[in-house]
Order: C-alpha cells, then structure tokens, then sequence
C-alpha cells in the first residue's frame, strides 16, 4: 500500500511529541495533579504571603507607625513616610530609579505586611505576661 510522502503512522500519544512536546508547566501539573488539591494550592499560595509579609512587616511598622511614635516626630518626617516607605527596600538600602522590578516587589511586600496585620491577631503582651507595679 503506498502512504502519501506527508503522512506518517503513529500512535495518538505520540502526537504531542510530534507537535512539540508538553511544556514544563503541563509536566509539573501531570505530576501534581494527583496530590495537590484547590485547599492545598490556597494553602500554598497563603503561606507564600504570609512569608513575604513577615519579612516585610517590621520595615513597614517601623517606617509608619515607627515614625509617628518615635518622640522625636517632626511633619517633614511625616511627609517623608511615602517616600521612605515606597523608595527603600527591606533593608533601608534606596532603590534605583529606574529599576522598576524592585519598586513592585518592594510594593507587594508592604502589601503582604499589610495582609498579615489585617487577617491575623498580633502578640498581645499584656494578655500574655503578668504585668506588676510598683508601688
């Protein structure tokens, strides 16, 4: 039996291969799919958060509430919150004008710190510690 020169026989699952393979997501998904459910993905994607905002969370409090309450607040200081908040990194260290990757990142960390104060309770001391006075 004589086959045109363009067609080939071959098996269904093959096709993919022929046509390029699966991408690496498609992999990473066919491996996964089995263990990980939508509660594990939200899980995953609520830690991932939760982490970034918790390295994030004292900058963020120290460069607002840290300046407001520091004793030594004037308004030039308060003006400069924005600008010291949005403009520095997590390590105090400025950031590059035109590096646009670092002011977005910096921006979700600050959100994920913002995040973390609004869905979880913070530490109370006093509920915590027994509190004494002296007399």
């Amino acid at each position: 039996m004589m086959m045109p020169a363009n067609y080939s026989v071959i098996a269904e699952n093959e096709m993919t291969y022929v046509n390029g393979g699966a991408s690496f997501i498609d992999a990473i998904g066919a491996v996964t799919a089995p263990i990980w459910t939508l509660d594990n993905v939200k899980t995953f994607n609520t830690n991932i958060v939760t982490l970034v905002g918790n390295t994030f969370l004292q900058s963020t409090i120290n460069r607002t509430i840290g300046v407001l309450f520091s004793g030594n607040t004037t308004w030039k200081e308060v003006g400069n919150i924005g600008k010291n908040l949005f403009g520095t990194n997590v390590k105090g260290d400025p950031i590059e004008k035109n590096n646009f990757g670092d002011y977005a990142m910096n921006a979700l960390g600050i959100a994920a710190a913002v995040y973390n104060l609004g869905v979880a309770p913070t530490k109370n001391t006093v509920k915590e510690t027994e509190v004494k006075f002296t007399v």
